[in-house]
């Protein structure tokens, strides 16, 4: 984004690069090609009705995470629909059913549960295992973490009948490369290696950054392609973070600069309501033309401006003083950021918009009071 558009720009506001995303997906289209493998889209870490339809058509389908977005995968994407949830609620459970192609169990209690009356066809039916590996740090988005909820463990595989089973399901990477890949399902094939004979498809997951510049495809499809050979089972992919990858800004200005011990640039944006995962992770959001503290002549602490006294993005250093007004550029804010847009102050959610192929930016969904109104 160059300096001339970040200027004119009314502020908060979510952008998204489409070319960018074209262009990750091209990646997956390498994988796809060189294995057969099919590709879903995982809605659940960005899912916006006016953009999502502009790049959708390149998946073989969507994983959702409920209700809601398993109907919006159908009916808005068009798609087919993997469900996988923790948990199903009894009366929300035949609605979902209708929307979805694929119905994947976290526990074997639940699969016994909603497959008792015969009404879903074993051959959309999985159950998510739980490898018991995984190399995710940090705990709290480690799903193989001590005492993880999801998914059913090797000991208590022998339990389950697969004859009512057509797949398996297992997912234990974020913003992973080729080696955990493999190395994860090495430890898959070697534990659950009786089970992977039985079914026809096995759903891997996402995490993996596919289109990070670093990242070996050829080891990806090396692995894949193992996979599938060993077993003769069809392997599903359902990325997302790898598809929107710094193909997302969040743009916001300075709207106050306060000083008690350090400068406190208040922006009219908020950490807790719309990157909430600097927060909640936490981790450090890059910011256009900004460094570590001290590193640049002029440091500020960049903060949100809301009530709550942890609203704060962190402390980040410029070459030129901020002033009221300037623009703040975080990157790669597309995924899982969006989707956890809230309204808590009453603040008003940023703008959508595209950049599309001529570096133009077209606003695309906007919200107001009506909105707010909606969610009380």
């Amino acid at each position: 984004m160059n300096n001339d558009l970040i200027d004119i720009l009314k502020t908060p506001c979510h952008i998204v690069d489409i070319e960018k995303i074209k262009l990750n997906i091209d990646s997956l289209l390498y994988i796809k090609n060189k294995t057969n493998a099919k590709i879903l889209f995982a809605i659940k870490g960005f899912s916006n009705d006016k953009i999502t339809p502009m790049f959708i058509s390149s998946f073989d389908g969507v994983s959702a995470s409920g209700l809601w977005e398993a109907r919006y995968g159908k009916e808005l994407l068009k798609k087919t629909v993997h469900t996988y949830s923790s948990a199903y609620k009894k009366e929300d459970f035949s609605i979902i059913n209708n929307y979805s192609d694929y119905i994947i169990f976290n526990s074997i209690s639940q699969l016994k549960a909603f497959t008792s009356e015969g009404n879903i066809n074993s051959q959309r039916v999985g159950v998510r295992i739980n490898p018991e590996y995984s190399e995710v740090k940090k705990y709290s988005i480690n799903p193989c973490h001590q005492f993880s909820r999801f998914g059913v463990t090797i000991d208590k595989l022998s339990k389950l009948e697969l004859k009512n089973v057509s797949g398996l399901h297992f997912h234990s990477m974020c913003e992973q490369y080729e080696m955990t890949l493999d190395k994860t399902l090495s430890i898959v094939s070697n534990n659950f290696n009786e089970y992977l004979y039985q079914i026809n498809w096995l759903n891997i997951g996402g995490g993996q950054l596919y289109s990070d510049e670093n990242y070996n495809l050829n080891q990806a499809v090396s692995s894949i392609n193992f996979l599938q050979n060993k077993y003769n089972l069809d392997v599903f992919l359902e990325p997302c973070e790898t598809v929107v990858l710094n193909a997302g800004y969040t743009v916001a200005s300075v709207v106050d600069i306060v000083h008690n011990g350090i400068d406190s640039a208040i922006l009219d944006l908020s950490a807790i309501c719309h990157l909430p995962d600097i927060v909640n992770s936490p981790y450090r959001c890059e910011i256009l033309n900004a460094s570590l503290p001290y590193e640049k002549e002029h440091t500020y602490r960049l903060t949100g401006c809301t009530c709550y006294a942890g609203d704060i993005f962190g402390d980040y250093s410029f070459d030129k003083p901020l002033e009221i007004g300037s623009k703040i550029v975080f990157l790669d804010t597309a995924a899982y950021s969006m989707v956890k847009n809230n309204y808590f102050n009453g603040m008003i959610p940023p703008y959508y918009a595209v950049l599309d192929s001529n570096k133009k930016i077209n606003i695309v969904k906007e919200y107001d009071y009506k909105t707010f109104l909606s969610i009380l």
